[in-house]
């Protein structure tokens, strides 16, 4: 077992045994590390059985700041009493900073943290054994980490021989199998009950005043300040966010992945309101980050209109499937998604932690409460 802190120290090796997925290749990983979400860090490791690469393992160090990553209300206006909670709330979460080692993505919305060659047998074991002995090589460098975190499983991929983690759910991947006589925006429509074919065309129509641009490198290098803005109006909006990305996080990713990676960005005369980035993968096309100013969200429905442009890019590029990941999922079931349950698995690095983390999840995570929707006839 080899470890790194850059892909590039393992490049020679690395994309023998990494498989196809954009988001296991060397290209998606030097755009990370060049613009790296906060908090983060990250180690490679490539498996050997027999002298022979077996398999790679991608790991994130994530530390997980509550002061940070929740958001609370302006404490200026509002009553006494809840003035005073939320203070006690802010107070208890700058208590609360823990690091976690991530086996996968904390940006993506699946299983992006290991691949193996055929007929590797000791798969769960090796990425166990992997993950406790990085632990121990931080706490030589003097970072305590304090948990590890195997994310987002279908049901089909569960890990079966995983002692002392405890399962959990989080919300799910909302996704699209585009079906084979989908060859334009048309067909996708023609599918639809007469009810949601009224809603694409009142959603186009509201947004009839704003083009879109897929915009270049040079482009987005050039609008990285404002780009970002519009990110962080759509990230502030969330009670929690784990991460804040950098300025030139989606330029870092345009400039690797090339025409794997599109962001496209709308505009009202010269002014970007909006935009959403998307990635190739394998057949596949994944809506990435995005971002919209919000009024012109609510004026021109922009949110809806980007998920039926992503629903055309997806039909477009001939791929099989459109990843949607989580968040907002009545919307988008509302353009076709369907739930994809996702498994997580958690330990604690204390012992005794460990041993009521089961409870404290069942405590914590709260169910998911939401109507799916269902356009198609």
């Amino acid at each position: 077992m080899v470890y790194a802190d850059s892909i590039t120290d393992l490049s020679e090796t690395w994309g023998s045994v990494a498989g196809d997925s954009t988001f296991m290749q060397e290209a998606f990983y030097r755009g990370l590390e060049a613009a790296p979400p906060s908090g983060t860090a990250f180690r490679y490791a490539i498996i050997y059985d027999d002298m022979k690469p077996a398999g790679v393992i991608y790991l994130q160090l994530k530390t997980i700041d509550l002061s940070k990553s929740l958001r609370f209300e302006n404490v200026k206006k509002l009553s006494w009493t809840k003035r005073q909670y939320t203070r006690l709330k802010q107070f208890l979460a700058k208590q609360i900073k823990y690091n976690t080692l991530v086996i996968g993505n904390m940006t993506l919305t699946g299983n992006y943290g290991h691949h193996f060659t055929a007929g590797y047998s000791q798969k769960w074991q090796t990425i166990n054994q992997a993950a406790d002995k990085l632990v121990d090589i931080y706490r030589k460098e003097g970072t305590k980490v304090n948990g590890i975190l195997l994310k987002d499983f279908n049901t089909s991929e569960k890990p079966q021989q995983l002692s002392g983690y405890a399962h959990f759910q989080v919300q799910p991947n909302m996704a699209i199998k585009v079906p084979e006589h989908w060859h334009s925006f048309d067909d996708y429509i023609a599918d639809m009950k007469s009810k949601y074919k009224v809603r694409v065309r009142r959603a186009r129509k509201k947004a009839a005043d704003l083009h879109k641009i897929e915009l270049t490198a040079e482009q987005i290098l050039h609008n990285k300040e404002h780009i970002a803005k519009l990110y962080t109006c759509v990230a502030d909006g969330a009670g929690f966010n784990l991460f804040e990305l950098p300025e030139n996080y989606f330029y870092s990713l345009k400039k690797e992945l090339d025409d794997d990676m599109k962001l496209t960005a709308y505009y009202n005369g010269d002014t970007i309101v909006g935009f959403y980035t998307s990635i190739k993968n394998h057949g596949e096309l994944d809506a990435h980050f995005l971002g919209y100013d919000p009024d012109t969200n609510y004026r021109s429905q922009l949110y809806l209109n980007m998920l039926y442009d992503l629903v055309e890019e997806a039909v477009e590029q001939r791929c099989s499937r459109l990843v949607m990941s989580r968040t907002a999922l009545e919307i988008k079931s509302s353009v076709g998604a369907t739930a994809e349950p996702m498994h997580l698995y958690v330990k604690a690095t204390n012992s005794l932690v460990n041993k009521v983390l089961p409870r404290a999840l069942e405590y914590f995570i709260p169910a998911v409460q939401w109507q799916p929707r269902s356009p198609f006839k």
